[in-house]
Parts: C-alpha cells; sequence; structure tokens
C-alpha cells in the first residue's frame, strides 16, 4: 500500500512544483515591471557639481585624446575612433595626395582599442545631458588624421555642440585637385566653433611651414572660422594667440619655392604671426572702409594704371 502511495505522490509533487514555479516566474515579471520606489534610485543629481564633474570625467574623456580618422559610412560622410598608436602609424606612412580613410586592413592593424567612452550617459536626461556635453567636448583634445576627417567630424556635430569644442589638432594639410578643397571646407564648417581655446596644427600648411607665406595660405583656407572667433570675442586678430604651430610646421622637409634655413624656429613663428595679423587687419579695414573712400582708392588705381 505505501509503494503505490509513493508511486502516485511523486507525480503530484512534480506538478506542484511546476505550479510554484510558473507562480514565481509571474511575480518577478510583475515586480521588474515596476518603477523603483524613490527610495532605491541613487540621487545622482543630488551631489555637489564637482563630484558629478568628476564622475563625467571618468567616463567621458581619454587622457591620450579622442583620435578620429575620415570614412565613408552608409553613404556618409562620417568619422571612426581610432587608438592613438594607429593614429601615429598613419600619419607616419601618409600620402601627400590622399585622405586616410578607415579600411578592413587598416582596422585589422590597430592593436589596441581606444578607451571606452560611456556615451550613453548622456541620454538619462536634460541636465545631464547638459553637463555631460560640456565634458565631453570640453575636455577632451580632438586630433584629426586631415582636415577631411575634421570636415567630417563638424558637418555632423552641428552648431550647438560646436561651442563645446576648446582643443584641435590637425596632423595633415591635404594636397591634389580631388582633396585639398577640405583644407578649406573643414574651417568654413568651423564657423559655429567660437569657444575654441587651441588650435594645434602638426603638420606644414600646404607646401610651406611657419612663414608669411604658410599664414598667407593659412589665412586663405580658414577665413571663415578666423573672422568668426574674432567677432565673437571682440578681437579681430584672436585667432593668433588659439592657433598653436608643432614642430612639423616650424621645422617641416621643405617649404616650396622659399628657403628659410637661416631664420631659427621663434623668427619664423614671429614672422607668422605678424602676416597672420596683417592680413586679418587689412581684411577689417576693407570692411571698415566708407563706400567713398572705396571708389576713391578704386579711382586712383584706375589712373595709375592709364598713365602707365
Amino acid at each position: 500500500m505505501t509503494r503505490h502511495k509513493q508511486r502516485f505522490d511523486a507525480p503530484l509533487r512534480e506538478l506542484q512544483a511546476l505550479r510554484l514555479t510558473n507562480l514565481l516566474q509571474k511575480r518577478v515579471v510583475a515586480t521588474s515591471s515596476r518603477p523603483l520606489p524613490k527610495r532605491k534610485i541613487f540621487p545622482f543629481l543630488k551631489l555637489p557639481a564637482e563630484i558629478r564633474n568628476i564622475i563625467y570625467e571618468y567616463a567621458l574623456t581619454d587622457p591620450s585624446g579622442i583620435n578620429l580618422v575620415g570614412v565613408f559610412k552608409h553613404k556618409r560622410r562620417n568619422v571612426e575612433r581610432i587608438s592613438a598608436k594607429l593614429q601615429a602609424s598613419l600619419v607616419e606612412g601618409s600620402s601627400w595626395s590622399d585622405a586616410h580613410r578607415m579600411s578592413n586592413s587598416v582596422r585589422k592593424n590597430q592593436e589596441e582599442e581606444p578607451a571606452p567612452l560611456v556615451t550613453s550617459l548622456l541620454a538619462v536626461n536634460k541636465q545631464i545631458h547638459q553637463e555631460g556635453v560640456d565634458i565631453l567636448y570640453g575636455k577632451n583634445e580632438f586630433i584629426f588624421t586631415d582636415s577631411f576627417a575634421l570636415y567630417n567630424f563638424m558637418i555632423n556635430l552641428g552648431p550647438n555642440r560646436s561651442k563645446s569644442l576648446k582643443t584641435l589638432r590637425i596632423l595633415g594639410w591635404l594636397h591634389g585637385r580631388a582633396m585639398k578643397a577640405y583644407n578649406h571646407s573643414c574651417f568654413a564648417v568651423l564657423v559655429w566653433a567660437t569657444n575654441i581655446t587651441a588650435f594645434h596644427i602638426d603638420s606644414q600648411i600646404g607646401w610651406y611651414r611657419a612663414s608669411k607665406y604658410g599664414a598667407d595660405q593659412l589665412y586663405r583656407d580658414a577665413f571663415p572660422w578666423m573672422e568668426s572667433v574674432g567677432m565673437a570675442q571682440g578681437k579681430v586678430d584672436a585667432v593668433v594667440d588659439i592657433i598653436k604651430l608643432g614642430e612639423e610646421c616650424i621645422h617641416g622637409h621643405h617649404d616650396y619655392r622659399h628657403s628659410q634655413a637661416a631664420k631659427s624656429g621663434e623668427e619664423k613663428y614671429e614672422e607668422f604671426k605678424t602676416a597672420l595679423r596683417k592680413s586679418l587687419g587689412a581684411q577689417r579695414q576693407r570692411v571698415m572702409a566708407p563706400t567713398s573712400q572705396v571708389k576713391r582708392v578704386k579711382v586712383v588705381k584706375k589712373v595709375v594704371e592709364d598713365e602707365e
């Protein structure tokens, strides 16, 4: 009798266990779908602003800088983040007429991944987004392989976030008919970034090192951004103190058509800044000059040409 009872009790216990499991699962699902009570939510926004900024810096900054290279993704010009080591290798093996775009072969050569950034933190709410954006774009140095990468970055960034940028570095100036237009275009889309405190140039500007000719070439390429910074800061030559030239720009391999071997690096740098200030000041004088004065200058030039 006992054996028969045990035989019938076993399936009954299994059925009861199954029912209990289903009941517990339903309770877990119901509990997980409910919002947490306020006493269990960490009051992040009640922390002092200084502590929040420390957390933002841990989550959103990379001490080695944010290294970017230009890519085409989904039929759009865009950028891809790479490690500082790969960035250095791309610049070292650069071609004088080509923009450095990522490819599968280049990705395979990336021995280390860049430090991860927790950008999903910016999607929590509006206040955290605003505070985090200022850290992400203001505390990081953005390093671009060339003007193609800078152009791609800026057209996707937008005017509002551009105002948070503080430190930029460009490692290459493009050449050749197909690519050199990016040298001007990247500065044309940089006009919203008027709060930049340091813009580092670590390459020759076109064919020129730091000199009068290098300053003239930089003004031709970057005058939209330079004049925008001057208007925002109320000083026509404010950008001269923002631009920082690297060793490659001052002591490059050659200076096309102009030899400056006898000049020191400091002399070249001062000549560069003087020429840049002169170009910016001349444009201001043309803009501020009365219409009658402009016409008088044109008439005088025409008379002189007729006499010659």
